[in-house]
């Protein structure tokens, strides 16, 4: 049964009165209320945790954060996010990441937040990211009647306006204890016996990239197959970062007049790769502002690359690709734990001074490098592009493939000023500058040569990517 009648004929038979407000996909609840002109702050969200005693749906308002210190001395139990795999099979009639808040509706318990009861309305998605269903705020409370009802979550704003010192200090602060899942995240990840799964072309194009015989014809043969990334690499090479003034009307002309067979290789891999993965679109670590950071910080290490000697010089589709793939553990954070990068993209939002890495530590107990790296390594990434990913925010490293890390730390620190960026500040590490054997004088004129010239191109192709 499609999810929407589903929904509906449970509300149905429960006699209670709604409607449906249909919008447009969206990827977060934040897009859902825009698009169906609702305030957010009337949403509810559902979040599935478990324990030794089996699944339990904890509803609470879209607008707050879970507090699972509060929730399992309350319950007195050790309680754990649901991974999404169990989640397809409890909910097979509903979207990934669109939980419907009716428990009952699944013959599953539940655990109720009182400040629900206090919203004007309930809103909350269907089961699918393409509507949202409004009633009234008493029904919604009856239809959860044989609920356990306790305060278990605190409003996102709590988190704004932090000190430096909240995320350091080995006392935790009122404003963080307790909003993390109490299961490890980095246990999780290391107990985790699949990884996501690569688009059959991203497998192909790592084959023919390992391949010393691999020709520009082998290369169309494998993006051609995939219209979208296709599409993709003739826009990215008519795009006016590249200022090609010429016609591009084919997969051949972007490679043999434009872009060349290293650059449409790594290009295709960066694009292929970051369409397996599934996160929000808003907020600081959102789709958007992920795609932009990473399509600047990738063109700017590849114009930094040209200030190199000959010798230490990076290959530039690589040097492209490990900054198109830096961040990627934010990436794997949003598509498969989707409560931590919640709670990780408010508090990055609310509090703009504080180092991500700070953050995340504090509030994860493990780094995107860290998530990011592995993956990359399972999924057999050019070892250049792990480096980056692993080492791109620890200014002392000189071990292999050093210049990679070095290139996309300084891209970031040099782009902290402009856009967000996870870079610790916006001054340039002299120890950076002096690895790589630049003068800082070159280095902020390329870097205002490509932000003054290249923006628009650069902007385009991020759009590009979010798409």
């Amino acid at each position: 049964m499609e999810t929407r009648n589903y929904v509906e004929a449970y509300l149905n038979a429960q006699g209670v009165r709604f409607r449906l407000i249909p919008h447009p996909p969206t990827r977060t609840l934040a897009e859902a209320a825009q698009a169906a002109k609702v305030n957010y702050h009337h949403l509810v969200r559902a979040v599935m945790l478990d324990d030794d005693q089996g699944m339990v749906m904890a509803v609470l308002p879209a607008s707050h954060m879970l507090d699972f210190d509060s929730l399992c001395q309350q319950l007195r139990c050790t309680l754990r996010p649901v991974s999404q795999e169990r989640l397809s099979g409890t909910f097979p009639d509903c979207e990934p990441a669109s939980i419907p808040p009716l428990a009952q509706a699944y013959g599953l318990p539940a655990i109720i937040d009182d400040q629900v009861a206090t919203l004007p309305e309930v809103c909350f998605e269907p089961g699918n990211h393409r509507a949202l269903l409004v009633m009234a705020t008493a029904d919604f409370m009856k239809l959860h009647g044989q609920s356990r009802r306790m305060v278990f979550s605190r409003p996102s704003a709590d988190l704004a306006g932090r000190d430096e010192f909240d995320f350091v200090t080995t006392k935790t602060s009122p404003a963080t204890q307790g909003l993390h899942p109490v299961a490890n995240l980095e246990e999780r990840i290391r107990q985790m016996s699949t990884l996501p799964p690569l688009p059959d072309s991203t497998r192909r194009l790592l084959l023919l990239r390992n391949n010393p015989r691999g020709t520009i014809p082998d290369l169309v043969a494998i993006v051609e197959t995939d219209p979208l990334l296709a599409a993709q690499v003739i826009r990215y090479a008519r795009s006016a970062f590249y200022g090609y003034r010429g016609k591009v009307e084919s997969l051949r002309d972007a490679i043999n007049q434009v872009l060349g067979f290293d650059v449409v290789l790594h290009l295709a891999l960066g694009f292929s790769a970051s369409r397996a993965l599934r996160m929000p679109a808003d907020g600081p670590l959102g789709t958007r502002a992920f795609m932009r950071h990473s399509v600047y910080t990738a063109g700017l290490a590849q114009a930094l690359n040209t200030l190199l000697p000959p010798a230490s010089r990076g290959k530039p589709g690589l040097v492209y690709l490990a900054g198109l793939m830096h961040d990627i553990g934010f990436a794997v954070l949003g598509h498969l734990f989707q409560a931590e990068f919640y709670l990780l993209n408010k508090a990055v939002a609310t509090n703009p001074r504080v180092p991500v890495t700070l953050l995340e530590k504090r509030m994860l107990g493990v780094e995107h490098t860290q998530i990011g790296s592995w993956l990359m390594q399972g999924w057999k990434m050019p070892e250049e592009v792990i480096v980056a990913a692993r080492e791109h925010h620890n200014e002392y490293y000189r071990g292999n493939h050093a210049t990679y890390a070095n290139l996309v730390l300084l891209a970031e620190h040099l782009l902290k000023g402009q856009q967000p960026s996870d870079a610790a500040g916006d001054e340039v590490p002299p120890a950076i500058l002096t690895a790589l054997g630049l003068d800082a004088a070159r280095v902020i004129e390329v870097t205002t040569r490509v932000l003054e010239e290249s923006r628009p191109g650069l902007d385009e192709m991020a759009g590009i990517m979010a798409a």
